[in-house]
């Protein structure tokens, strides 16, 4: 695909025709050298400008404009139209175009690619006319959608090779044969039905049709059906992978919506496991909130430490006592409370607590203004599920 958008952008930059690709805003989305040449402007000055405003005579503006939205909504017979263009010296040339329908990848209209003919002068048409045929049908075989022309005798009179893989046969198989010669039984289909109706009633239709070849094998390819001067033209995308695609959601839609209805179940009887763990640790939390209340409104000064020493809980009478907040002890070392040559001991301390379980001792602590307290400290080894702390119960000494 890279090689044939590769040598399409070759053969729009490098043929010696004139052509402009225009998004359907009326904007100049890309425009050839030989069209900057005729009209003598750069590239640069051409493009992201409105085509018509710009590059088209003020009497001819509202025909062309008319024309070129006429193509893109498919309500022409045909995609050829005539109007005139001023170059950059003011001089105005006439034109014939020739119009492709550019689409996405999904499939919709965003812009005409147009190939003009300066038909100025009559003479100059007849001799390029020839040219332009060749060029046009170059860039049809480059097109990554299938196309074919069928005549009013229903033969193949021109297809790509796109089209010709698509239909899984030769050019040589098909160019020159009726489509019910190709394809026996495609006038009894429904998409037949739509190609008749274009050929007589001269109507564009636009179909996914799914084509059954000889040998059984099916596959989907989305057409757009057009009326031509020749008979119609057909232009087919392959969309069986996408068809698949589709069905594939489908099954993965009903197979989800099956484990959603499982799932749903399972939150339900999860969530009412979660709102009894909820109220029973409501009911932890409010007996937590009670204890330390209780702790708080003890005389005595109790700390929790951590097998480091670290304080993880102090009430209020610990920090009357010592003249620290809560929240500075919750930072603190015991170590912090003791004078300097004291501190060294707390290590054998923490270590017969935690052989021991429980220990009493006589020490002296410092308040926060360094001043000494006389303390008599009781202290038990709790365990709990975060590990083992340590509750020290102290009681300044007057003695």
């Amino acid at each position: 695909m890279e090689t044939q958008n590769s040598l399409a952008q070759i053969f729009f930059d490098q043929t010696d025709v004139f052509m402009v690709a225009i998004s359907s805003d009326e904007v100049v989305a890309d425009v050839n050298k030989k069209a900057c040449e005729i009209l003598g402007y750069s590239r640069d000055e051409m493009k992201g400008k409105n085509w018509f405003e710009n590059f088209v005579p003020s009497a001819k503006k509202s025909e062309a404009k008319r024309l070129f939205h006429d193509a893109l909504n498919g309500t022409l017979s045909h995609l050829h139209n005539e109007y005139p263009l001023i170059t950059k010296r003011g001089k105005e040339l006439t034109f014939n175009f020739h119009n492709l329908l550019v689409r996405d990848d999904t499939g919709n209209i965003i812009g005409i690619l147009s190939s003009g003919d300066d038909v100025t002068e009559r003479k100059q048409k007849d001799a390029s006319s020839k040219e332009l045929e060749n060029r046009l049908q170059i860039s049809l075989d480059y097109m990554i959608e299938g196309c074919q022309i069928i005549d009013y005798d229903w033969r193949y009179v021109y297809l790509n090779e796109a089209a010709a893989k698509q239909g899984r046969k030769t050019k040589k198989e098909l160019l020159g044969y009726t489509m019910m010669q190709a394809y026996p039984g495609i006038d009894k289909t429904e998409m037949f039905s739509h190609v008749r109706n274009c050929m007589i009633n001269r109507v564009s239709h636009l179909m996914d049709n799914e084509f059954i070849f000889p040998d059984g094998s099916k596959a989907w390819f989305e057409l757009h059906i057009n009326p031509v001067p020749e008979g119609i033209l057909i232009l087919s995308i392959d969309i069986t992978s996408n068809k698949e695609t589709e069905a594939e959601l489908s099954r993965y839609r009903y197979r989800l919506e099956h484990v959603v209805a499982e799932r749903t179940a399972e939150c339900a009887k999860a969530n009412e496991e979660l709102s009894r763990e909820i109220q029973e640790h409501r009911k932890t939390k409010e007996g937590l909130t009670l204890r330390a209340t209780i702790l708080d409104n003890v005389g005595e000064a109790i700390f929790l430490l951590n097998e480091k020493g670290d304080f993880e809980f102090a009430n209020e009478a610990a920090s009357k006592a010592y003249d620290y907040s809560v929240d500075e002890l919750l930072n603190m070392n015991i170590r912090s409370l003791l004078p300097s040559k004291d501190a060294p001991s707390v290590h054998s301390f923490l270590k017969h607590i935690l052989e021991k379980g429980q220990t009493s001792i006589e020490m002296i602590h410092l308040r926060r203004n360094k001043s000494p307290m006389h303390v008599k400290l009781y202290s038990n080894l709790v365990k709990t599920i975060r590990g083992q702390f340590i509750v020290i119960v102290i009681r300044e000494s007057y003695d």
